[in-house]
């Protein structure tokens, strides 16, 4: 092969080379670089932001039953004010006591009245109101209906649960009485009620 041809063939391949770099391909890919780059760029540079909420404290209320001040559990409050001796059919007796929510949160109450055993526990009847005592009536309005006693067991002298908001009271007058009807084997007996008191929440 002769000298001139040699160099006639490179000098093809690099007008081929350079045609081919000065054409439309090589401007397409270069602007596809430049896309991609613009891409990656925007990635980088997202903003991002995060926030939190925190709520109030949550606590909780109570209730507190007190009688006179007292709070009758575990050990029984003392309604000494509440006793006669050497009753006669037809006498009665009376006497306060006031029941208080020294709680946080209203309740509703009741009352049982639990006698003894006894026979002298079916002759005694007894009622209750939101008035006062002057020792043998009750004045005021009736809480519910005139209730015996029932021997060795309880009985609900109330029309329904009682309401009391936080800091509030309420007297209960209680007047108990010997029937007028005692027969003569209600003689020389002795009875002992336990007036027994349940808040819940209201």
């Amino acid at each position: 092969m002769s000298r001139q041809e040699v160099s006639s063939s490179a000098s093809g391949i690099g007008a081929r080379a350079r045609s081919l770099m000065s054409g439309s391909k090589p401007r397409a890919v270069a602007s596809l670089g430049i896309v991609f780059g613009l891409g990656a760029i925007g990635t980088l540079a997202a903003w991002s932001d995060t926030a939190t909420a925190t709520s109030g404290v949550f606590s909780t209320g109570s209730i507190d039953l007190q009688l006179d001040g007292e709070q009758g559990n575990p050990d029984a409050y003392a309604f000494a004010t509440l006793t006669k001796e050497n009753m006669s059919p037809g006498e009665r007796v009376a006497a306060e006591l006031p029941v208080e929510n020294t709680g946080t949160t209203p309740f509703n109450y009741t009352m049982l009245a639990a006698a003894s055993s006894s026979d002298l526990a079916p002759h005694m009847v007894f009622k209750v109101t939101n008035g006062t005592s002057d020792g043998e009536l009750c004045s005021g309005d009736r809480l519910g209906p005139d209730t015996w006693l029932v021997e060795g067991d309880s009985v609900d002298p109330f029309d329904g649960p009682r309401t009391l908001a936080p800091g509030q009271s309420e007297n209960l007058c209680i007047q108990m009485r010997l029937h007028p009807d005692a027969p003569n084997s209600a003689q020389n007996k002795s009875v002992q009620v336990s007036f027994n008191f349940n808040a819940t929440t209201a």
